[in-house]
């Protein structure tokens, strides 16, 4: 099993989040990004496996949309 290891926000952009810390904080909000963890008193960071997850899921949720979109032209 890996170690869990953290990724602060300036790095995210380099595990492929482009969205910004506002986005990124109503997304949490509503439970649709992974909730940050702690780091210190004025320092927070994220679950480098759940960011991950969360864009492989982006990609996933783009190609089902994709397909259903061509489906449904196939049928119409």
């Amino acid at each position: 099993m890996r170690k869990p290891k953290l990724v602060p926000f300036p790095n995210l952009n380099e595990r492929g989040v482009l969205l910004g810390r506002r986005q990124i904080d109503r997304l949490e909000a509503q439970g649709k990004f992974p909730k940050r963890v702690p780091i210190g008193a004025n320092r927070v960071g994220w679950v480098t496996d759940e960011v991950d997850d969360w864009v492989s899921a982006a990609i996933a949720r783009r190609s089902r949309n994709l397909a259903a979109q061509a489906l449904a032209e196939r049928v119409a």
